[in-house]
């Protein structure tokens, strides 16, 4: 086997991808020596790989083997490093989002790197080695702006679909921080007229009232509206806890089917709320 190199190049991603090298040699143990060919911008190492005696057919594979963890190595940098920047531009470009609410949907809507772990990212990532390694298959010198630019077409389509679902998340998160401080508001304006409501949400969707002392206030809270199906009963629900204004709710024997009504009043009326799971007003619930 004669000499084999790659050759890679960036100009912006000298760091990352040194190291990435160097741990693909010094960690996995690949035999390759590490060149660095320019170290300004853009920055340029050779790998060389040592020669071996064997056939070709056992050549070729040991090409494809060196490929592959290379390819592997690439794409964590591309990952890491170009995506981040790519996501951006989309954002920026494409959605017409400013810096700030570029931040804003990273932080809270983009996958942490546990997250960046699922099936769904690893299928992008495995898509984006499969490119690399074919385009490594024919070529030595591999440059990452520039490869990223004008091929890996199949992955940056779905790395697309993930920012058209973050974007969509960040919508939903943001129309209901609006909806949030809209009832805030509400709130603010609203007279306590029970300092303590103590609040039963029955499995067939009764809704029962209580004060302090346990005595039963559904017909001032709700008047004669004091049974319906849960999901298209909870504006109204809601809308009445607000109007009631109490400086303390107690829900007793909270279910999964409240999950989203609780999480409304919860922060609107922040540490107002508290969720009791047993005493003798739970057992009205049953």
């Amino acid at each position: 086997m004669q000499e084999y190199f790659i050759e890679v190049g960036t100009s912006n991603y000298r760091e990352n991808l040194y190291r990435k090298l160097s741990d693909l040699r010094s960690v996995e143990g690949f035999p390759f020596e590490l060149y660095e060919l320019k170290n300004e911008s853009p920055y340029l190492v050779r790998c060389v790989y040592s020669t071996f005696k064997g056939s070709q057919k056992e050549e070729r594979l040991a090409l494809r083997i060196y490929n592959y963890y290379f390819a592997r190595a690439l794409a964590d940098v591309i990952s890491q490093e170009w995506e981040r920047f790519f996501v951006k531009k989309v954002l920026k470009t494409e959605y017409s989002f400013d810096y700030s609410e570029i931040n804003k949907l990273i932080e809270k809507c983009w996958p942490t790197q546990d997250e960046l772990k699922t099936s769904l990212s690893n299928l992008k990532k495995t898509i984006l080695i499969k490119s690399i390694l074919e385009f490594l298959d024919t070529h030595q010198r591999f440059n990452i702006e520039g490869f990223m630019n004008f091929r890996a077409d199949h992955y940056k389509f779905e790395l697309r679909k993930q920012i058209a679902r973050a974007v969509n998340n960040y919508m939903l998160d943001q129309e209901h921080q609006d909806f949030i401080t809209m009832l805030k508001k509400f709130h603010a304006k609203q007279s306590t007229i029970f300092p303590t409501i103590h609040l039963i949400i029955k499995p067939e969707g009764e809704v029962q009232f209580f004060d302090e002392r346990e005595r039963n206030i559904s017909r001032e809270c709700l008047g004669e509206h004091n049974r319906a199906d849960i999901e298209l009963y909870e504006d109204f629900l809601i809308s009445t806890i607000l109007k009631c204004a109490p400086q303390k709710l107690v829900v007793h024997k909270l279910t999964e089917n409240h999950a989203h009504t609780m999480r409304i009043i919860q922060e609107v009326f922040e540490g107002k709320v508290s969720i009791c799971e047993g005493c003798s007003l739970c057992k009205e619930s049953h």
